[in-house]
C-alpha cells in the first residue's frame, strides 16, 4: 500500500465525515484519466452512479473492526467497492461472495497488496462490529489480508449522503412489521483506478468476478 491514510483510535474512530465530490469539482469523462477501453454496457439507462471516466467520489467512513477511519481521497491503490447490508437473504449474498472472490484471486495474483476492498453498509443500525465480523467469516473474506474494509456510516442519515447521495446507489428501507425492516436496493461494484477515476462499474448481483479481476490486473499493470 502507498499513502492510504487510516486515522488513529478513539473519538475519531466512531466519526464519520464526509469529505466532497470530485464530480463536482472537476465533472465530466475524460479517456486520458483511464486505462481500460469503454465498456458498453455500464451506462444503459442513464445511470445515477459513476460509470467509466468520472471521478470517484471522496468520502471518509470508520472501519469498526480495525477501529480506524478510511479517507478514501487519500488512498492511491485501486479500489474495488460496493455497497450491501450484512442480514440481506438475497442480492447481498452473491454479491459479496464475488467481492471476497475477487480478493481471493487478486492476493494469489499477487497484486492484492495495490488493491483496496471496501464494503459499504447502509445499515448502521444492524451492522454491528459483531455482526460484520460473521459476515467476514460466513463470505471467506481474508480480514488479515489488510485490504479489505467494512466501512460504516455513523447513522442512518450518513448512510443515504454516502451510499444514496455520493455514490448514486439507491436503497430504500422497507419496514415489515413487528421491528423488522428490509432494504429495496440497486446493486453496483465500481473498480477504480489510483487516480481516483472510475474504469468500471458492474451492476447487478453476481458480477463476472474473472472479468473484474483481469480488469483489475490489468488496471494495475498499465498504471504502473
Amino acid at each position: 500500500m502507498n499513502r492510504r491514510r487510516v486515522l488513529g483510535t478513539g473519538a475519531t474512530a466512531v466519526l464519520t465525515t464526509i469529505a466532497g465530490c470530485l464530480t463536482d469539482a472537476l465533472g465530466g469523462e475524460s479517456a486520458d484519466d483511464v486505462v481500460l477501453e469503454p465498456a458498453g454496457d455500464e451506462t444503459q439507462g442513464d445511470p445515477s452512479y459513476p460509470t467509466y471516466g468520472d471521478p470517484f467520489p471522496t468520502f471518509e467512513l470508520a472501519d469498526p473492526l480495525a477501529g480506524r477511519v478510511v479517507d478514501v481521497g487519500d488512498v492511491d491503490d485501486c479500489l474495488v467497492c460496493t455497497a450491501f447490508f450484512a442480514t440481506c437473504p438475497a442480492e447481498c449474498i452473491p454479491l459479496m461472495n464475488a467481492m471476497s472472490t475477487v480478493q481471493t484471486n487478486s492476493l494469489e495474483g499477487g497484486f492484492g497488496s495495490d488493491t483496496l476492498f471496501l464494503a459499504i453498509t447502509f445499515d448502521p443500525e444492524r451492522d454491528t462490529a459483531d455482526e460484520l465480523r460473521e459476515h467476514a467469516e460466513m463470505m471467506g473474506v481474508d480480514l488479515e489480508a489488510g485490504n479489505w474494509h467494512y466501512l460504516r456510516p455513523d447513522d442512518a442519515n450518513d448512510a443515504k449522503a454516502v451510499v444514496d447521495d455520493r455514490l448514486g446507489i439507491p436503497f430504500e428501507r422497507e419496514d415489515l412489521g413487528g421491528g423488522e425492516y428490509d432494504f429495496i436496493h440497486v446493486t453496483v461494484t465500481f473498480l477504480v483506478n489510483p487516480g481516483g477515476y472510475v474504469e468500471r462499474s458492474y451492476r447487478g448481483e453476481n458480477p463476472d468476478t474473472q472479468r473484474i479481476a483481469d480488469d483489475l490486473e490489468t488496471v494495475l499493470e498499465r498504471w504502473a
